[in-house]
């Protein structure tokens, strides 16, 4: 027995129905293609989230930079001292009223009723 003849007894006992095996592949190819285009819509949604998850992202971080920026501040000889102690033998100025009402209360010991009672 030779190879063709056993592909001819396999043929004979297993013949092939082109067209049964072309309508399934047809109906296979089908599906797969509704697949792939589910597959696909799915990815760009999770692509436009991800688009706007990023802009959020980068709109939080602009927001938190303007926060974390180092504020500016005075050197002491820049701050004008219009404010100045009215205690005997003290000669501390200060740049603000609250500066000055500070330094009263931790060094004299005086609140402000007491230093608006003490100046009049």
């Amino acid at each position: 027995m030779s190879n063709n003849e056993g592909i001819n007894e396999q043929e004979q006992q297993h013949p092939l129905d082109y067209y049964k095996e072309s309508i399934r592949l047809y109906y296979y190819n089908i599906v797969l293609h509704q697949h792939v285009e589910q597959v696909t819509q799915e990815r760009n949604e999770i692509k436009q989230k991800l688009q706007k998850f990023q802009a959020l992202e980068d709109q939080e971080s602009d927001l938190s930079m303007d926060d974390k920026r180092k504020r500016n501040r005075r050197s002491a000889v820049e701050i004008p001292r219009s404010h100045v102690c009215q205690i005997k033998n003290c000669n501390k100025s200060y740049g603000s009223e609250g500066s000055l009402m500070q330094h009263m209360k931790i060094k004299h010991g005086i609140t402000l009723e007491k230093h608006m009672n003490f100046i009049l």
